[in-house]
């Protein structure tokens, strides 16, 4: 975590030595630094969004190949009360599982996304919706708090690391 801490810290540095160092388009001159800036940063946060709108639609299919083409190849997913999956092969297998196990139903409400850098945000949020047992259709509410850290790779943003606990007192 440490060497992405760093990694962030650089790439806010570089990003600012390079953004005094562009020399703006004709079309860009006539817009103010900030407002172009503003544009940019609305833009990728959009994009971020994107992620999680398409991130509940394959849960809520249950589609472990459009979950995975979310994650960047050395993802990270931190669900609670059992291992971490680290590495792609390990994140398929751990929503496999998870799909062979409950149907999901939720919906996710954004709470935050931060610009770290040019390639890496973060989005916090939360979650509600309810969770089918597929061995006996019994049905559960879920509602969760999310952090969500992404990468943008090949010029797409994709979740590096997840993790999310439940809000829901205990039973």
């Amino acid at each position: 975590m440490k060497i992405y801490l760093a990694l962030a810290i650089a790439g806010l540095a570089l990003q600012g030595i390079s953004t005094a160092q562009v020399q703006p388009t004709q079309s860009q001159s006539m817009q103010s630094p900030s407002s172009h800036s503003h544009q940019h940063e609305a833009q990728q946060r959009a994009e971020i969004e994107e992620v999680l709108k398409s991130y509940e639609q394959a849960l809520d299919a249950s589609d472990v190949e459009a979950v995975v083409q979310l994650y960047t190849d050395d993802a990270v997913l931190l669900p609670p009360n059992a291992p971490s999956a680290v590495g792609i092969d390990a994140v398929q297998d751990a929503y496999t599982g998870i799909f062979q196990a409950v149907a999901i139903s939720i919906t996710f409400e954004i709470a935050e996304v931060k610009l770290l850098s040019p390639e890496w945000a973060f989005l916090r949020s939360t979650s509600n919706g309810t969770l089918t047992i597929r061995a006996n259709g019994a049905q559960i509410p879920s509602s969760n708090h999310e952090l969500f850290v992404l990468h943008k790779t090949r010029g797409h943003w994709k979740i590096a690391r997840y993790s999310f606990s439940s809000v829901l007192p205990a039973n």
